[in-house]
């Protein structure tokens, strides 16, 4: 190539359609391989802080968001204030949360940075898989932010994606705390 005008061009068409994949990725609405009435699979995983976590186990006789997400999304940042509301409301109820994050490799400073300025006070667990994450191909995860909102003694996906992200997070964590105090 070696009009000028055609590499810009080429160099253009190149980049947008990076950007589009990136925000279609990012913006897709929220897809997984498992549904609110299924039971999600059970994994062992180390959070950034070196506990083991054994999921459900790890979590009997609480309701928990498994939060995939990464620190370059934006609608993860957007959906941010919502989360840690939830979480600072509900926590001391039952409510516990997990996140997954699918930053890219050798991110693992930047996440901790990230998570403490926007006090994200829970676990985090990340392997710079990026979308390849061991837990992300486990779960099917295709697009993020996705939230799962899972029962921790049954393993049970109550809400999923939409259902478990803005004004529909907290009464999904409310109904699913409160037939938790019935059990």
């Amino acid at each position: 190539m070696t009009n000028p005008k055609l590499r810009s061009c080429f160099a253009f068409i190149l980049a947008a359609s990076t950007f589009l994949s990136f925000e279609t990725a990012c913006h897709a609405q929220s897809k997984a391989a498992f549904a609110p009435g299924q039971t999600a699979p059970a994994f062992q995983a180390k959070t950034t802080s070196g506990e083991v976590i054994n999921f459900p186990a790890s979590y009997k006789g609480k309701v928990v968001l498994l939060d995939f997400w990464a620190t370059w999304c934006g609608p993860c940042r957007a959906e941010l204030p919502n989360v840690v509301a939830s979480y600072d409301r509900f926590h001391s109820q039952g409510f516990e949360m997990l996140g997954v994050s699918l930053d890219r490799p050798n991110s693992a400073a930047k996440l901790a940075s990230f998570t403490k300025e926007n006090h994200m006070a829970w676990p985090q667990i990340y392997d710079g898989g990026y979308w390849h994450a061991a837990l992300a191909e486990k779960f099917g995860i295709q697009s993020i932010p996705l939230p799962m909102l899972i029962d921790g003694d049954t393993g049970l996906i109550i809400a999923e994606g939409s259902g478990a992200r803005g004004s529909n997070l907290a009464p999904a964590i409310e109904k699913a705390l409160a037939a938790k105090k019935k059990n």
